[in-house]
């Protein structure tokens, strides 16, 4: 059994409404997807994408992960066994550094794979699932205090049980808009605050400690992502939990964090860090050490999406997951069936479809396609 060719498409499907964060105002989800055939006509499916060009620390953008996948990465894998996926990720990190977002495609395509040519899921070929149903949170974009105040109740009354406000990086407009959104929900509603990395640490502290008596989960990557001490100084100088997201794509980034005691969750994320096999041995380290394990997004469709779930299933001691369904933000889909259920704030998985379980309409996915090509030839 061997991988016969790949096809490689850059898919496009507006928001239902503007994504506006610190980085960023995103109208339109682009993502990439892989769709990798054996010779026998067995097909895997494989997604990554990022949400703000100013996201990635490498700088990625759709059409760099496409011209990596065409030109290194998938025609590298034609002729591999798709039953040996950890092995295939590894030469890919020989082939080429780093481009752990165009990795992130292969990866979710050979555990496809490799699920339905085993007839299992995703989630048993990663050794079984510890939650079978689960909250997940949601964030809110950046805007007017009364309007985030607005959405934040209308997703309370839809079942969400935890929901995470953007910070743009000022005090005075993210204290307002924190405060709003406490007074409509109440002391009780669980609300964690998230900057993207947009404050300094002297000001992040100063804010933070403003925010405390109002009541925070948590906060998630006040400070730049590629400042560990920043972040370590913030954490030691707060009383609320520091979540680490833009400053842990990699091991490397995991040891700094550990070395600098710099977090007390890290926000796994399979896109940023290469995948779902990279990622857990990020969560096994990361729970080695004593650091709590929640999962963000980088809103992926409904392959992305489902690829996600297999993975949050099998965190033993899950903290937040944060993301449902591509129908919260997005006006379509490109799958027809998947392995999990969003309803009222919860996800509920099923094991029983083989591979990451997903049916992907490819009418649609040429609909909402800029860009195709076919690889056939090892390279």
């Amino acid at each position: 059994m061997k991988i016969r060719c790949a096809k490689i498409f850059i898919v496009e499907i507006p928001y239902k409404s503007h994504y506006k964060t610190s980085t960023n105002i995103t109208p339109v989800g682009r993502h990439v997807v892989v769709r990798l055939e054996c010779e026998d006509g067995t097909v895997g499916w494989g997604e990554t994408g990022i949400i703000s060009r100013r996201y990635p620390a490498q700088g990625d953008s759709p059409e760099s992960i496409f011209c990596i996948l065409k030109e290194y990465l998938c025609p590298f894998i034609i002729g591999e066994n798709p039953l040996q996926p950890e092995v295939i990720m590894s030469k890919l990190d020989i082939l080429i550094r780093g481009h752990y977002f165009a990795k992130c495609a292969i990866d979710h395509a050979l555990l496809d794979l490799q699920g339905k040519i085993l007839d299992v899921s995703v989630s048993i070929l990663l050794g079984g699932a510890y939650h079978y149903r689960y909250p997940v949170s949601r964030s809110l974009p950046l805007a007017s205090p009364d309007e985030v105040a607005h959405r934040a109740s209308i997703l309370r009354d839809q079942g969400y049980t935890r929901l995470t406000l953007k910070g743009a990086g000022n005090k005075k407009q993210d204290f307002l808009c924190f405060q709003a959104v406490r007074k409509i929900l109440g002391s009780d509603f669980e609300l964690e605050i998230d900057p993207n990395g947009a404050y300094d640490a002297p000001t992040a502290i100063q804010f933070l400690n403003m925010l405390e008596e109002l009541g925070v989960y948590a906060v998630e990557q006040p400070t730049p992502g590629d400042d560990i001490r920043a972040l370590a100084e913030v954490k030691s100088k707060i009383n609320i939990p520091v979540i680490a997201d833009e400053s842990i794509f990699t091991k490397k980034d995991l040891r700094d964090i550990v070395d600098h005691d710099a977090a007390n969750v890290v926000c796994l994320k399979p896109f940023k860090s290469g995948g779902i096999l990279a990622s857990r041995k990020l969560q096994v380290v990361a729970e080695c050490f004593g650091l709590g394990v929640s999962i963000g997004s980088m809103h992926p469709f409904g392959i992305g999406t489902a690829a996600l779930h297999h993975f949050a299933a099998g965190i033993p001691n899950l903290v937040t997951a944060g993301y449902g369904s591509p129908y919260e933000r997005f006006i379509d889909d490109i799958t027809d069936e998947t392995c999990y259920d969003f309803k009222d704030g919860v996800v509920t998985i099923s094991t029983d479809r083989a591979g990451l379980g997903v049916v992907v309409n490819e009418k649609k996915l040429k609909k909402y396609s800029s860009a195709s090509t076919l690889i056939e030839n090892y390279k």
